[in-house]
């Protein structure tokens, strides 16, 4: 039952290496939220099997104790103790400024607007996660530059969406009638419908729960702005559709936007204006 036991315990532990390096390789793709919460759990992991293991080793009947000494009582033993030095601590005054600020920025919460780089609040970090959300009839502009890790999307409607190549991954849930213009390592798109994604990947984008999603390569004219080298078709996968044949729930096509709103619009009317010229038709999807 022990070598039993053992044996278990020793698979355990090679199956949470395992898990520990499979974390360390998709380091690379993965969101930095999730990297932390599967860091935690991984954590949480070792502790559980550690403590399994000291449940289970043997523990020792007897042991031999040396008898101690007596103490011996001299003129400075009896004494009063001296009062400890204080341990003191030098924080340079540049650290003594410094904040704690978050990483994560956030663009919501808005309608009939034309938004660009100003409108994103602060950030403490180039490298931070940048969330947009709760967006209606709005153009969102962040060319030419956007240096962040990832970038999380959902509910959106009606919006068009302008970005550059970003180095992370781009998530996307709970979209409605939108174009969107982006660059990234990894893409992925739930729940949303009647979407035009002009995409520039390096890895094959994922769909789920999705229906009326139209992919094709990203504009050559914005290709600058957004630092465009390599452009070509995807190749989708799409997990609600595991079959061979061609998902019924995305296609390919070509944009026939010629001049995109590059310039912020002059009034709260305009976006509106301007997006019926570049956000896919309802009726043909």
């Amino acid at each position: 039952m022990k070598s039993s036991t053992a044996g278990d315990l020793q698979n355990l532990s090679i199956e949470l290496s395992k898990l520990t390096k499979s974390l360390a390789d998709a380091s690379g793709s993965l969101p930095s939220y999730d990297q932390r919460q599967h860091e935690l759990q991984l954590k949480e992991l070792e502790l559980s099997l550690e403590q399994l293991r000291a449940s289970v080793a043997p523990k020792s009947k007897f042991a031999f104790k040396r008898k101690a000494n007596p103490p011996v009582i001299t003129e400075q033993s009896l004494l009063p103790p001296k009062p400890s030095t204080p341990v003191t601590f030098q924080v340079s005054a540049e650290a003594a400024e410094v904040k704690w600020k978050s990483t994560h920025v956030s663009l919501s919460s808005r309608s009939n607007e034309y938004l660009t780089l100003e409108s994103l609040p602060e950030a403490s970090s180039q490298h931070h996660e940048v969330t947009i959300s709760q967006l209606d009839n709005c153009i969102v502009n962040l060319l030419p530059a956007l240096d962040i890790s990832a970038l999380h999307i959902k509910d959106l409607t009606n919006t068009l969406l302008l970005l550059p190549a970003i180095n992370g991954s781009i998530i996307l849930h709970h979209l409605n009638r939108c174009t969107l213009v982006l660059a990234c390592h990894q893409f992925r798109m739930h729940s949303s419908k009647t979407v035009d994604v002009l995409l520039n990947v390096s890895s094959n984008p994922i769909i789920e729960d999705c229906s009326g999603i139209r992919f094709g390569v990203y504009p050559t004219s914005l290709s600058a702005q957004g630092r465009i080298v390599q452009n070509s078709l995807p190749v989708v996968q799409d997990f609600s559709h595991i079959r061979p044949t061609q998902s019924p729930n995305w296609s390919l096509f070509d944009s026939q936007v010629g001049v995109w709103p590059t310039s912020p619009t002059k009034s709260r009317e305009d976006p509106k204006k301007v997006l019926d010229n570049v956000l896919p038709n309802s009726k043909f999807q």
